[in-house]
């Protein structure tokens, strides 16, 4: 009898124990998650918020040369479009054709010299490149090129 009360008060103990480990394993998990959440959050506020000096007070021609100089490389007017949405989903709203629209400034840019066109063969529309990407010809610089592939 006292031995069955030992093998009791042993699993008891054993079980006590391991239940402590799966709290601490379980503990230890709610802290990554934790962290996980705040890094995204953290994440998430900069992609919503980005803190690189864009400003909705800008005119239109202007917004568009920071995206393109953003970038980094030649963009063409399809992929500015999703650009500009980010950063201001309410543009959208406001025009029934948001092609013509920025199509408009993207004209008025040019004429102005802020972004300077260049034909691809074989691929639809313009890529709009800063002026300083432009060789002495003329042309579009050689490592612009290959950003465009």
């Amino acid at each position: 009898m006292a031995k069955a009360h030992e093998n009791t008060s042993e699993n008891a103990q054993k079980s006590q124990e391991q239940l402590q480990k799966e709290v601490n394993s379980l503990k230890e998990l709610l802290r990554d998650a934790y962290v996980e959440i705040h890094n995204l959050k953290e994440r998430l506020r900069k992609y919503e918020n980005p803190g690189d000096g864009y400003s909705k007070r800008w005119t239109m021609v202007t917004k568009l040369v920071f995206l393109v100089t953003k970038a980094g490389k030649p963009l063409r007017s399809v992929e500015i479009i999703p650009l500009l949405k980010d950063r201001q989903p309410e543009i959208i709203k406001k025009q029934d054709s948001l092609e013509k629209y920025i199509s408009a400034f993207l004209n008025t840019a040019m004429k102005h010299g802020r972004l300077i066109p260049y034909k691809l063969k074989g691929a639809r529309g313009n890529f709009y490149c800063l002026p300083e990407w432009m060789g002495e010809d003329g042309e579009l610089r050689l490592e612009m090129k290959e950003q465009i592939f």
